[in-house]
């Protein structure tokens, strides 16, 4: 029988259930996060995940958010996504390429790096099928449409500068501004192209462009020797990836991390859970990309295979030694062409990279601390159906950064458009 005592404590106890459930829904915040990335980049698999599965809002609500996600689509790359990060419209970017991350740094945009989004972005340098070129030294002379200041273009100077010891220049090759959909389909006037990804998958299928050779070095059915690896590639700086090494960075507007450190955090969770799905599932990922992509499934899977986090080769979406590598070597390619006054240096690059360092820290860590400090230091190699040997170059995360001597200043080699700053 319920007393009175029995009754007014249960009343008490049902009041207080109800205050605190109202206190909790008071304390939840509501941010709409403003997300921008690239439909037609090799990770359109992840970011495709994460949109449907509501990843992000998923690890958001562990820290007392209610999120409100705004995908922003930046096809055409860097300047615009830089832009709109300067004027505060952009708070997460997950495909900001090492070339407009550091124009992002030198036009001074307060933003840091918490992540890698993908890794071995590998370029290419195509030729007319049946026009003559075998070999990368009949480059010399001849006329090559690229996307001028891109990443194409570097890939382009690399494997002149690597492999025949020029500058373009000094090759006597005339360059012409075109973009990549342009340049494949091989045009009237030109006697190769420098590309990216899907679009040096297209060239064989629109019978336009074969490759001749690509930035890990990979030679194509084009080439004198098909099928191998230019032993130009082993003396180069970015060996063993290549030519060097390219990556998307997951960056963030500093004001917006300095107020919702938390939300990083999420952003990662979310974006390695996504990158497990992926490589677990890749018919899904090819899927849900060719939403966007609608390439051929067969051109749809080489894509996808290019990136190793795709293929559960590279697990680890933490900033390693190489990972800042590149933005000081990419930054010694831009000033070569004049873009930008002065190469980074390791002072400007460090409190972008280790601003979340201890976010990157803290999400390892809840993933059972793998992979091991110890792969991430020997670096990550694969074997897909399309690529025989994918190798990342790794080294310290950056949490390690004090501890480590000279931490990804001890990888520096010098040239071939710079030295060390």
């Amino acid at each position: 029988m319920l007393t009175k005592r029995t009754v007014l404590a249960t009343a008490m106890a049902a009041g207080l259930t109800s205050s605190l459930g109202r206190v909790a829904s008071a304390q939840t915040k509501q941010v709409t996060v403003r997300i921008g990335f690239n439909p037609f980049a090799g990770t359109a698999g992840i970011n495709g995940i994460i949109q449907e599965r509501k990843l992000y809002e998923k690890y958001a609500a562990k820290y007392g958010y209610s999120v409100v996600t705004d995908w922003k689509q930046f096809i055409a790359g860097g300047p615009p996504a830089n832009a709109a990060m300067m004027s505060g419209n952009l708070d997460i970017d997950m495909d900001i390429s090492s070339a407009a991350l550091t124009a992002r740094i030198k036009q001074g945009v307060p933003f840091v790096v918490f992540g890698i989004q993908a890794s071995h972005i590998s370029n290419a340098v195509m030729v007319r099928p049946g026009g003559g070129i075998d070999e990368v030294a009949k480059l010399e002379g001849k006329t090559i449409g690229v996307p001028v200041g891109t990443s194409a273009h570097y890939t382009l100077a690399s494997v002149i500068r690597n492999v025949l010891g020029k500058s373009i220049e000094q090759a006597r090759i005339k360059i012409v501004n075109m973009p990549p959909n342009v340049g494949i389909q091989m045009p009237a006037g030109v006697d190769a192209v420098a590309v990216w990804v899907p679009f040096r998958f297209q060239g064989p299928d629109l019978g336009t462009a074969d490759l001749l050779v690509d930035s890990d070095g990979f030679t194509g059915k084009t080439y004198k020797s098909p099928g191998g690896r230019l032993p130009e590639t082993k003396k180069a700086w970015g060996w063993p990836e290549g030519f060097f090494t390219d990556r998307l960075y997951l960056s963030a507007r500093q004001a917006f991390a300095s107020e919702h450190p938390d939300l990083l955090r999420a952003f990662l969770e979310a974006d390695w859970e996504a990158q497990e799905i992926v490589s677990a599932n890749q018919p899904q990922a090819i899927e849900i990309a060719n939403r966007w992509w609608k390439l051929k499934p067969e051109i749809a899977q080489q894509s996808l295979e290019t990136y190793a986090e795709n293929d559960g080769i590279r697990t680890a979406p933490v900033v390693l030694e190489y990972d800042a590598l590149t933005l000081i070597k990419t930054s010694e390619f831009f000033h070569s062409l004049g873009t930008i006054d002065s190469a980074l240096t390791w002072k400007e690059i460090k409190p972008l990279l280790s601003w979340a360092a201890d976010i990157q820290k803290a999400v390892w860590e809840s993933r059972g601390s793998r992979p091991s400090i110890d792969e991430m230091k020997t670096g990550f190699h694969g074997t897909t159906k399309y690529w025989p040997d994918l190798s990342i170059a790794g080294g310290a995360p950056v949490w390690q950064w004090a501890e480590t001597p000279q931490w990804g200043e001890r990888f520096y080699k010098p040239g071939p458009f710079g030295d060390k700053q």
